[in-house]
C-alpha cells in the first residue's frame, strides 16, 4: 500500500447510492476527480456532485478498494478487490476480472 491509512469506522452507504454507483459503473458513465487530501483518483457517477452520492477508490497495488459517502469523506469502508470483483462482476455487461 502507498502508506495510506485509515482507523476502522462504520461507513454508512444507502442501498440507492451503492445501486446508483453501480448503474453508472455498469454504462461507464463515471466521473474521477483526485481529492487533494490523500492524492487518490476517486470515481463516482457522472452528474452527481452537487448531491449525496458514493464515491470509490482503487488503492495503489491494486489490493483494496476503498469507499465513502460524499456525505462524510473521514469515514471509509475498506472491501478487497476480491469483493470488488465480485461487486463488479454482478453488474450488465460485466467482463470477467484479470487472470
Amino acid at each position: 500500500m502507498s502508506g495510506i491509512e485509515r482507523e476502522p469506522t462504520e461507513v454508512r452507504i444507502p442501498k440507492a447510492a451503492l445501486d446508483a454507483f453501480a448503474a453508472a459503473l455498469s454504462v461507464r458513465t463515471v466521473a474521477m476527480r483526485t481529492w487533494p487530501n490523500d492524492g487518490l483518483e476517486w470515481m463516482y457517477p457522472v452528474g452527481t456532485w452537487e448531491e449525496a452520492h458514493l464515491e470509490v477508490a482503487l488503492l495503489p497495488g491494486g489490493e483494496e478498494v476503498w469507499l465513502r459517502m460524499a456525505t462524510d469523506r473521514s469515514s471509509v469502508a475498506v472491501w478487497t478487490i476480491e469483493q470488488w470483483w465480485e461487486f463488479a462482476g454482478e453488474l450488465p455487461g460485466a467482463t470477467p476480472p484479470p487472470a
